[in-house]
């Protein structure tokens, strides 16, 4: 009698499915080996601990504390507060469908942002701070890469002194990019509330949960800061200075790299 459809539809099914289970246990073992080539959350932390990580952790710290210092010390300024967020996790991978894997298993970065109430005129501050040579603020424009103090170089101090005496418009009254400084890991910005561009500086973000990293400090100083609108308040104008960042390789201090 010659085989139905039916039967011969199910016979497939069964091949296809004896082949099928064998092919899906090697995947999933071959998933559950690559996951055991990862290193536990116990060993990261030890990582994040380990004296190379302290090590560089401090020296990263007092190149953050340097920086605020020295900015504090220009003429005009009064220090208002400090947060530093210091966060060792593990890089995010991306999902199946990206293919994208970091080669570390373990990333350490620090951000800080120092908040000072403005005592004078910013284009005061600005020539202070220009003074003060804390960074070559500025895109990079000559043959060597260096940053050009220009009116024309965007995140300079030059340019930024242009926006406020031209109120933030061109001669043909279109508007200029915002004037924040510029430096590699570096960012300083301020409150414009009369420009043609507003911007009032935001509170600091509150510190992250303590258990969603590895590891993680959050510092603030003083204690029990003002806040930026009661420094607002206070001076009229605040201004912030951000060393690293959310989205800044500059920040980073220390790494662990995946085992081969």
């Amino acid at each position: 009698m010659s085989e139905t459809v039916a039967a011969r539809g199910r016979r497939v099914r069964v091949r296809c499915a004896r082949v099928g289970v064998p092919l899906l246990a090697l995947a999933l073992l071959g998933a559950a080996t690559a996951c055991s080539r990862e290193p536990s959350e116990k060993d990261l932390r030890a990582e994040a601990t380990s004296p190379a990580a302290r090590a560089r952790r401090a020296a990263a710290e007092r190149t953050a504390d340097d920086l605020v210092r020295r900015l504090g010390a220009v003429g005009g300024l009064e220090h208002v507060l400090t947060r530093t967020v210091d966060t060792c996790a593990m890089p995010y991978d991306g999902s199946v469908f990206e293919r994208t894997r970091s080669p570390d298993s373990l990333e350490c970065g620090m951000r800080t942002e120092a908040y000072f109430g403005v005592r004078t005129d910013m284009p005061h501050v600005l020539a202070r701070v220009r003074a003060a040579r804390i960074a070559d603020w500025g895109a990079p424009q000559d043959p060597d890469g260096n940053a050009v103090d220009s009116p024309t170089a965007a995140g300079s101090v030059a340019y930024a002194l242009v926006y406020h005496r031209d109120h933030g418009r061109y001669g043909d009254g279109s508007l200029m990019p915002a004037p924040a400084l510029e430096a590699p890991g570096l960012r300083i910005d301020w409150d414009r509330p009369h420009m043609p561009l507003p911007n009032l500086l935001a509170e600091p973000a509150p510190c992250p949960a303590a258990g969603s990293a590895v590891y993680r400090r959050c510092l603030t100083s003083p204690a029990a800061p003002a806040g930026v609108a009661a420094a607002r308040s206070r001076f009229g104008t605040v201004l912030v200075l951000r060393v690293g960042g959310r989205d800044s390789a500059a920040n980073e201090y220390f790494t662990v790299r995946r085992a081969p």
